[in-house]
């Protein structure tokens, strides 16, 4: 089975904030150049980060094990939160914050769906009869 991009999205700049944009705009944008950059396939969550060193995260779909979406008034209002990914790697568990995403439920619900399609166990129905 191949891996297909279910979705793609990165925190968006009204994330920072009125202090933290006003000085990403005073150095020519910079620091919007580091945004989390998220994308979702049918096997693993990739969060890239970073302006002047790269950082790259892989999350596989079936290490998942729960998925919350945070938003504080203020997020709210501007459509966007925080997307909270815990999973497991060996014995410990892991939590991946998704920063400033849009629609925070929508992606946690492509998450949520994604990890119902690799994780669920596929039942095979002999009906006929």
């Amino acid at each position: 089975m191949t891996e297909t991009i279910l979705l793609e999205t990165r925190e968006t700049k009204r994330s920072y904030g009125l202090v933290r944009g006003t000085v990403a705009i005073l150095l020519l944008g910079l620091p919007f150049l580091g945004r989390q950059r998220i994308r979702l396939t049918t096997e693993r969550i990739v969060i890239a980060q970073g302006f002047w060193t790269k950082t790259s995260d892989d999350i596989e779909i079936f290490r998942i094990r729960d998925v919350v979406s945070k938003q504080a008034l203020w997020h709210r209002l501007l459509g966007i939160g925080d997307v909270i990914v815990k999973a497991t790697e060996g014995r410990t568990e892991e939590s991946h914050v998704l920063r400033g995403v849009p629609d925070p439920i929508g992606v946690s619900e492509a998450i949520r769906n994604a990890w119902n399609a690799v994780a669920r166990p596929k039942v095979a129905s002999n009906l006929d009869g």
